[in-house]
């Protein structure tokens, strides 16, 4: 088996002629694919060498949802409400509904934003609801007032979260990918890589959403 060579944080900042501080920003971006060992992150030679080839952070600051879903119809709708099977109902002020097509996936969808507590405090929230089934969340980020930004959790097809040192999946990497708690702070939230979107960029929304439901079908 061939050596493979593994450096530290500040081993890999010398490398790339840097400071440590900003490779573990690009580690928590999921630009530069790293692994920890009793806490402390490790980055191989390959994966020093794949963020050099693939465009270094500039590559992931040009990402675009824009062509994602070609069969998606959504329009504004009516506010609704959505009871849970915990009891709890949920009021969406605002709404949007209509059909996705994707391939051979086809699924009437409805989209609602309103408010919830999550991570220490008032968020926005959204979800996806598709053929009447909650499928995604997103939760706004810290923030939200400035950057009208919101993340969701990616879930792999073996229902496990996307950690910071796997491959992005090919479905997400015309996405913008970040640890989920580098825009939702505070206590529980989630270290695992997320889906990062503009409130009103419900393509994106939704396009994460039929990701999801590909992946559950896939499984089932």
């Amino acid at each position: 088996m061939a050596e493979i060579k593994v450096y530290t944080i500040k081993e890999t900042a010398e490398i790339l002629k840097t400071d440590q501080q900003t490779v573990l920003s690009e580690i928590e971006k999921g630009n530069i694919n790293a692994f920890k060992i009793v806490g402390d992150w490790r980055v191989t030679q390959q994966s020093i060498e794949d963020f050099i080839s693939g465009g270094g952070s500039e590559a992931g600051s040009i990402k675009t949802a824009s062509k994602r879903l070609s069969g998606i119809k959504i329009s504004e709708s009516a506010p609704f409400q959505y009871t849970w099977p915990s009891g709890y109902t949920e009021e969406y002020p605002s709404a949007y509904e209509g059909t996705v097509d994707k391939d051979d996936f086809h699924s009437e969808v409805k989209v609602g934003i309103g408010d919830r507590k999550a991570a220490g405090m008032e968020r926005k929230r959204v979800t996806v609801f598709l053929n009447g089934r909650p499928t995604v969340e997103f939760a706004g980020a810290d923030d939200f007032d400035k950057s009208n930004l919101v993340a969701s959790v990616i879930t792999l097809p073996n229902k496990k979260r996307l950690k910071p040192y796997q491959p992005i999946p090919k479905e997400y990497q015309s996405f913008d990918v970040r640890r989920y708690d580098s825009v939702v702070k505070g206590p529980r939230a989630a270290t695992a890589m997320a889906v990062i979107a503009k409130i009103d960029d419900i393509e994106t929304i939704v396009a994460h959403a039929v990701n999801r439901a590909i992946y559950r079908d896939e499984n089932d």
